[in-house]
């Protein structure tokens, strides 16, 4: 079976590399990611919880046969 998970991961870097480079440069480093991420964490402090639950949640231990499979 193919894994598809590791190439959407780098599709949406890219993208977001892709939009981020496009945007600056169309309307200047105020709409740029970053500073959108910014933006929110001041304005909006339960984004800031939000994200930091997501990571939290992506970055959590896990058992080794749930990230690597189970040995044959």
């Amino acid at each position: 079976m193919k894994k598809i998970t590791p190439y959407f991961i780098i599709l949406v870097i890219i993208l977001i590399g892709v939009y981020d480079f496009w945007i600056i440069a169309e309307q200047g480093k105020v709409e740029s990611v970053s500073a959108t991420i910014i933006r929110w964490s001041h304005e909006y402090p339960s984004f800031t919880f939000l994200l930091g639950f997501t990571m939290g949640h992506l970055f959590w231990r896990m058992k080794k046969e749930d990230v690597y499979g189970k040995e044959k």
